[in-house]
């Protein structure tokens, strides 16, 4: 089974009501370095575009920081392309590469490839708040 593994520094992006998490301020760099780490990790391997995809997500902050299932959601909408009538300022983007821009897949074409996720939430260190992703499909 393929995995891949990377971690992000600060707090992953947050999915928390009906707007978008692509249109909100807050979120925009969370989004940026979930997607850039993602890109990163998947250099040369396509994004997964069918089977099943497991997730695993360690959060070390502090649980002031955030609902953990928020941030969990936002991380598996992160890791797919926007969906396409979310209007996007593409100048926002620029200094990230392609493969992480918002309409492209970074790790799958869809979540819901995902079939099982394993989320927690530790205690946080001295260079938290940070997160680990693995994928597995």
């Amino acid at each position: 089974m393929p995995s891949i593994r990377f971690s992000v520094q600060g707090l992953p992006p947050k999915k928390d009501g009906a707007n978008s998490m692509w249109r909100k301020g807050v979120e925009l760099p969370r989004l940026m370095a979930l997607r850039k780490a993602a890109s990163e990790a998947f250099s040369g391997i396509p994004p997964v575009a069918a089977g099943d995809v497991e997730i695993k997500v360690i959060l070390f902050a502090d649980p002031t920081a955030g609902d953990l299932d928020n941030f969990v959601t936002g991380i598996c909408d992160g890791l797919m392309p926007c969906h396409p009538q979310v209007p996007i300022e593409e100048s926002t983007w620029v200094d990230l590469p392609e493969a992480a821009r918002p309409a492209r897949a970074v790790a799958y074409v869809d979540d819901r490839l995902v079939s099982a996720i394993d989320a927690r939430r530790l205690a946080p260190g001295e260079d938290s708040p940070r997160y680990e992703v693995e994928l597995k499909w």
